[in-house]
């Protein structure tokens, strides 16, 4: 029987013919008339009402809004940063950005010493760091 019918997938009553259908309470596909043509129709229904559940529970779970911000993933390999993002990224002052270590590695790998995503040349003591704050402060750059 067809999801989009009003009728009892096991006997086909019609909805409103006296009788009250309710959905499969795992998969919504079908209805039933009563919990004994539920129990007749399990056999020819389980594989299909299994899957669908599976379906839906993904649905749900992908569904929450538990993806991780923007600035969770390397903006060079776009790679997600495992947690305990200090562990395993450097925060590039020159342009504000979080680089994978893998990221850093493959520069300096390539004999460059310089930033991974600005090519800006590494500051070496605070005050190089405070100047190039300083700069995108007098430049109005937030990121």
């Amino acid at each position: 029987m067809s999801s989009c019918e009003d009728v009892c997938a096991n006997c086909g009553k019609k909805d409103g013919t006296g009788v009250k259908l309710k959905k499969c309470t795992s998969c919504h596909l079908v209805k039933y008339c009563s919990v004994n043509c539920q129990k007749a129709h399990r056999k020819q229904h389980k594989k299909a009402c299994k899957k669908r559940a599976a379906e839906l529970e993904d649905e749900e779970l992908y569904g929450r809004g538990l993806e991780r911000p923007e600035g969770y993933s390397c903006p060079i390999c776009t790679l997600p940063i495992p947690l305990r993002m200090e562990e395993h990224s450097v925060y590039e002052i020159c342009c504000m950005k979080r680089i994978c270590k893998g990221c850093q590695w493959a520069t300096g790998k390539r004999g460059m010493n310089d930033c991974a995503f600005c090519r800006t040349p590494t500051a070496e003591n605070d005050d190089e760091k405070l100047a190039l704050v300083r700069a995108r402060v007098e430049k109005k750059d937030p990121e």
